[in-house]
């Protein structure tokens, strides 16, 4: 009998481990919202790799993480440059409402590496903004970084 109940309470506890899918957004989406990335998650944040400098017209890579999850996939990146400023929209995949009970979602938290293309047509301090979420707040979440362009 009580080894019964240990393996009820063990199979228990994994289901209920596995019924998270990473970071999870608390606020609902409007419908054709694309979920934005998570940048900061329970404190940690995104790290940036970005070059000090870049020559006008030169093709610049910002590197980045996000943080997601099992069923939480990297979506696309939106990049608008105008003059030195550029923000960057990175979005997730998350998974369609009503998932069939096949499917499970494991609560790991995963890094994702993203990459965005930037470039400047004219020499100045650019700012690079990258915009996103913090969770478990479910608040908007904006990353800086500032790169010299030279002629």
């Amino acid at each position: 009998m009580a080894t019964a109940r240990l393996l009820g309470l063990g199979l228990l506890w994994v289901f209920a481990g596995c019924s998270g899918a990473g970071p999870a957004r608390t606020a609902p989406l409007r419908t054709g919202e694309r979920p934005p990335a998570v940048l900061a998650f329970h404190g940690d944040t995104s790290s940036i790799e970005l070059p000090a400098a870049a020559h006008v017209g030169d093709t610049v890579t910002l590197r980045f993480t996000t943080f997601g999850g099992s069923c939480i996939r990297p979506g696309k990146i939106d990049v608008v440059i105008s003059g030195l400023r550029a923000e960057v929209r990175p979005y997730q995949e998350e998974p369609p409402p009503g998932l069939p009970d096949t499917v499970v979602c494991t609560a790991e938290l995963l890094v994702d590496r993203r990459v965005a293309q930037l470039r400047f047509e004219r020499p100045g301090r650019a700012a690079v903004r990258i915009v996103g979420l913090a969770l478990p707040e479910d608040k908007p979440f904006v990353l800086e970084r500032e790169l010299q362009v030279t002629p």
